[in-house]
Parts: C-alpha cells; sequence; structure tokens
C-alpha cells in the first residue's frame, strides 16, 4: 500500500505543521487569536488558554514525528492525534463562532491529516 510506504515523511511533515501551529499558539497567541480566530481583544484568561491550548498541540505534534522514527508506539499516538484533529474540524465546522478562512484552513488540513493517520491504521 502507498500509504504504508509513504507514513514517515507523511508523519514528519504533518507532525512539523502540527508542532508549528501550537508554538504559534504558545508564543504569539494574539496574532494567533486574531489572524486565526478574529479576536482582537483576548482576555487575559483567552491568551492563557491560547498558550496551554498551543502546548498541547505542540505536543501532539512532536509525539506524532517521533511516532515516525518509533512505529512501536504508533498506532496509541496517531489514534489521540487523529481525535485531536477531527475535533477541532468538528468545532470550527459546527461550534457557534464565526469561522474565518484561516480556521477553515486549519480544520481542512487537520481533518485531512486524521483522515491519512485513520486510513493508515485501518490499512496495516
Amino acid at each position: 500500500m502507498v500509504l504504508t510506504s509513504s507514513i514517515g515523511w507523511i508523519l514528519i511533515v504533518s507532525g512539523l505543521v502540527t508542532a508549528g501551529g501550537g508554538l504559534a499558539g504558545l508564543l504569539l497567541p494574539k496574532l494567533l487569536l486574531r489572524l486565526g480566530f478574529g479576536e482582537e481583544s483576548p482576555s487575559p484568561i483567552t491568551v492563557f488558554l491560547a498558550r496551554h491550548w498551543g502546548v498541547l498541540i505542540a505536543a501532539v505534534g512532536v509525539l506524532t514525528v517521533y511516532s515516525a522514527y518509533v512505529p512501536a508506539v504508533r498506532g496509541p499516538i496517531l489514534l489521540a492525534a487523529a481525535v485531536e484533529k477531527f475535533a477541532i474540524g468538528l468545532l470550527i465546522f459546527f461550534g457557534p463562532q464565526k469561522r474565518t478562512p484561516v480556521m477553515t484552513l486549519i480544520a481542512l488540513t487537520d481533518g485531512l491529516f486524521a483522515i491519512l493517520y485513520v486510513a493508515y491504521l485501518a490499512g496495516r
């Protein structure tokens, strides 16, 4: 299967993209909230939660990259990453907030990654 033979680089690329998004949330929360979610004046608690969210997302990204090199841990890491990525997509597309173009891009990208992870897990 093509997916199985390509999974290493898929996990590295998708993990780096995910970790980069998480680092943006951690290091540049106000910019991320403004550009990504249309939040012009976030409260201190919103900034705190964006930073915390950033740490969690970066961790998922780093673990995804790690799983590219350690196949023994791949299953649980990809399952957790797929759940996280499907969840953000559902929240963006079906949540009450006004969706921005950046939010749509995040949801579509994460959805694609989640589909790849699930397809890999189903076929191995």
